[in-house]
This record gives structure tokens, sequence and C-alpha cells, in this order.
């Protein structure tokens, strides 16, 4: 992976944790939206939101800053199915917004990390190696703690949610994000 694509991978991984840390924050705190989450539900949400600011923060930390790579304006959407989710989770109800965040997203989250790791070198990319696998042991502690909050499905709970999920399916394909990372078929 060249220092473009690390900075396009980072850039987005940026926005997707600002955006996540935006919206778990108003979900925390939000007690007026319908049905309200539960107690556990909204702690769960209000530690994730901070750990995806940081995150969001460590990310922004890693594009380069010469102007010539422009770092600050590769902050942005990665692809079309990430800017549907986050449109989707900032208009749906406290649960169903929940329901997308640990049935779609973080899944999504862990496996773009996942295998942007497998591109990396450590000569050139040894802090963005590092950011990956802090963003990524957070994400799997996220995962297995919010067992106990929310019972995660291997499928999606509505059709909604399953066309969010099969809307990564071209991430995968030929234009594949993050940039020209292999992901095995």
């Amino acid at each position: 992976m060249d220092i473009e694509q690390s900075a396009d991978a980072c850039g987005g991984l940026a926005w997707i944790s600002q955006r996540l840390f935006e919206v778990e924050g108003r979900l925390a705190t939000d007690l007026d939206d319908g049905k309200p989450l539960d107690d556990r539900a909204r702690l769960l949400l209000a530690r994730s939101s901070r750990r995806h600011g940081q995150h969001a923060q460590w990310w922004r930390a890693a594009l380069p800053d010469s102007p010539a790579l422009a770092g600050a304006e590769r902050v942005r959407p990665p692809t079309d199915a990430w800017v549907r989710l986050l449109a989707h989770l900032e208009g749906a109800a406290p649960t169903e917004a929940l329901a997308a965040i640990y049935e779609v997203a973080l899944p999504q989250l862990a496996f773009v990390i996942e295998h942007l790791g497998q591109e990396l070198l450590p000569v050139s990319d040894g802090a963005v190696i590092r950011i990956a696998r802090m963003v990524a042991a957070d994400l799997a502690e996220e995962q297995y703690d919010s067992r106990e909050v929310w019972n995660t499905p291997s499928v999606p709970s509505d059709d909604g949610l399953e066309e969010l999920a099969s809307g990564f399916a071209d991430d995968y394909r030929e234009k594949r994000w993050p940039p020209l990372v292999t992901l095995p078929r």
C-alpha cells in the first residue's frame, strides 16, 4: 500500500470513527426519542462513543502532513455504503440504531480494519499498524461487552438492516476500500 492509499484509508476510518462518535453519543444522552434505551445500553454507547472519538483522533494523526498529499481533505466518506449506513443511524429510532450499530457498523468496521492490517508493512506503516491494533482491540471488547446488552443475531434483524449490510458487498468487489486491499474470495 503506498502513502496515498494509506492516507485514504486513514481518512476514511477517521470519518467513520467521527460519525460513530457523534451518533453513539447522541443515542447515549437522548432521553426524549420515543422508546428510550435502557441504562446498560446507554452506558455501553457512552463508552463506545468516547472510544470512537479517540479513534478518530488517532486516524487523523496518522494522516500525512505534507501539503502535496492534502491529508485533511482525505477525511471523507470512504464509500456509499458507509454514507447510507450512517444516514440510517441518524434517522433511526434508538433501538433500530442500536441494532444497526451492533449488527452492521461494528462488524463491517472490524472487517475493514482486519483486512487493512494485512496490507500494511511494518517499516513504512508502523504507526498505522499500531492504531489498527488498538482500534481492533477496542472493537472486539465492545462487541464482547455488547452481548450482555444487545443479543446480536448472526443475520441482521430486519430487511432494512439486511439491505444495508449487503450494500457493503460492493466495497469488496472491484472498487474496494480501503484502496487496493485484496480480500480473500
